[in-house]
């Protein structure tokens, strides 16, 4: 009896683990995506992508 106690968990952790691994690999996709979009956009925003800094004269200041 005690096996099949322990069979369930192993399945039931294993199947969870396997949740886990797919939301993740979603994540690390959008999170490819979004990382492209920002690429894409410096140039409107007015950052350089050479040197990451922005053209304006004036650097943003932000406190939280």
């Amino acid at each position: 009896m005690n096996k099949e106690v322990y069979r369930f968990a192993f399945d039931e952790a294993n199947a969870e683990l396997s949740a886990i691994s797919g939301e993740y690999e979603q994540l690390r996709a959008r999170k490819d995506r979004v990382e492209k979009v920002v690429e894409a956009l410096k140039p409107l925003a007015g950052i350089d992508t050479g040197s990451g800094e922005r053209k304006s004269s004036e650097n943003p200041t932000y406190s939280y």
